[in-house]
């Protein structure tokens, strides 16, 4: 292909030959001709490169993009390895799921982008049970530069900071007992909310129905609000405050709820706070959220509270209606959880926060490029109470909902060698009073059944990468 340096070379020759073009003409219409087709292809060497493809960027993934048409799509999706170890208490409890265990937590594959006029989508899918499980599938609608936002699919019901934050982002291998003791699982839903375009505030509502896999006959529902402020501090600093609000019904034919949580670790299925199946129609829960972010620093807290809206004994169901195994109380239980933490990055990088939940972490000096990466470490105390006295002396059903408190003290290591790889290294005590496998760990104890206590060690490993 010709080259400009050479056209021009060769239109001075042209001109300096003027004088022989005069006496030959036959040579001013050739010469004539070339500088016709010269500059035709400088005319399609100019179109060919104005259809270019831009080479698309990379954000852990290719992203491909068109700006000026509102079209992007970015396949995206990350794979968590854990592995670890979580004590048997005086190898009381007879099971196989505690010791030494190892498993594929998360296997998380999909796609996401935007399309013109404001539209957004996100598909995500996890593979790592051994089936295909459903994660964040939405289509979203926010008009540039509109703090309007509506969300449509299967997704998160607008409850904790903890919730709201992905789990690749989270400063321990779970997420806060309260998530996982009270059910703040994705639902298919609607939500309408003001998400300030300079993220200051969001304050969002929604309607749900049952998880996105449930049957045709599930009839359960769930309303939620929730609202955060987060007024920047300084030169460096950052304030969350948020709240939330959560009212659901149960399913017709299996009106019951039960609350239950793992020890800090997903590598055993056991559960030593578990309050069993509780008749009732439906619970309401409170939160309230705390968070700062102050340079290399940063904290969190956040409690939950649920009430349960329970059936008294003798309550008769007519129909579908039924409580699926749910145990008579005489009462209304209520329960709690909340959780406070500290964190710090040795290497001088800041927490991210976006859109009133912790969002990605730049690393500053990554691996490859003269650095270490990012080296994190965090503590955090996190309290479930799942025991109530709702009537009488005694320690049993009806009177009393002996579910057993948890208490864990936590310490985690985080690695991000660059900003798509983590590894973090977890140490956990748990605090076990009562619960259901308190008589089991502590048969000869003279103490009530749930005044006995108990420990319960654990430590874990993971490996995640992103795409």
């Amino acid at each position: 292909m010709m080259t400009k340096p050479f056209v021009a070379a060769l239109l001075s020759a042209t001109f300096l030959s003027s004088a022989a073009q005069a006496q030959d003409p036959d040579l001013a219409a050739e010469l004539a001709a070339m500088r016709a087709k010269i500059e035709s292809l400088e005319a399609e060497v100019t179109a060919l490169k104005a259809q270019k493809p831009e080479t698309p960027s990379w954000k852990g993934a290719p992203q491909f993009e068109d700006k000026e048409a509102g079209f992007s799509f970015k396949p995206k999706g990350f794979v968590q390895f854990d592995t670890g170890y979580v004590e048997n208490p005086g190898d009381a409890v007879a099971t196989q799921n505690l010791g030494y265990n190892s498993r594929a937590r998360r296997l998380v594959f999909g796609a996401e982008g935007t399309l013109p006029g404001g539209f957004g989508y996100k598909a995500e899918f996890n593979f790592a049970g051994g089936s295909v499980d459903y994660e964040d599938i939405v289509l979203t609608y926010q008009p540039k530069g509109s703090p309007l936002q509506i969300t449509l699919g299967n997704f998160y019901p607008l409850s904790s900071l903890e919730t709201m934050t992905s789990s690749r982002l989270t400063s321990f291998l779970e997420r806060s007992q309260a998530v996982d003791a009270f059910g703040f699982n994705r639902r298919i839903g609607a939500a309408i909310g003001l998400v300030d375009p300079n993220d200051r505030y969001t304050l969002t509502a929604g309607i749900f129905n049952a998880p996105i896999g449930s049957a045709f006959n599930n009839d359960s529902w769930q309303a939620s609000v929730r609202g955060t402020y987060s007024p920047k501090i300084g030169d460096n600093g950052r304030l969350h405050l948020g709240a939330n609000y959560q009212h659901r019904e149960t399913q017709s034919d299996a009106q019951s709820v039960r609350y239950r949580t793992r020890p800090f670790t997903q590598l055993t299925d056991v559960r030593f706070v578990d309050t069993g199946a509780i008749a009732a129609k439906g619970e309401d829960i409170i939160g309230v959220e705390l968070g700062g972010i102050f340079g290399p620093l940063h904290f969190a807290a956040e409690g939950q509270k649920v009430w349960a809206n329970a059936y008294a004994p003798g309550t008769t169901f007519e129909g579908l209606d039924g409580v699926g195994g749910g145990v008579f109380y005489n009462g209304d239980p209520s329960f709690m959880s909340a959780y406070a933490e500290i964190g710090y990055y040795l290497t001088g990088e800041t927490r991210g926060y976006k859109g009133g939940k912790w969002d990605r972490t730049k690393v500053l000096r990554p691996v490859g490029k003269g650095g270490i990466g990012a080296v994190q470490i965090n503590a955090r105390v996190d309290y479930v109470d799942l025991t109530d006295r709702l009537s009488g002396e005694s320690l049993y059903a009806p009177d009393h909902i002996n579910g057993g408190s948890q208490t864990g003290y936590q310490l985690s290591a985080i690695w991000n060698p660059i900003d798509y790889v983590r590894f973090l290294l977890q140490y956990s005590h748990a605090d076990v009073k009562g619960g259901p496998l308190a008589a089991t760990v502590k048969p000869d104890s003279s103490e009530p059944v749930d005044e006995r206590s108990y420990g319960v060690d654990s430590i874990g490993l993971r490996a995640q990468v992103e795409f």
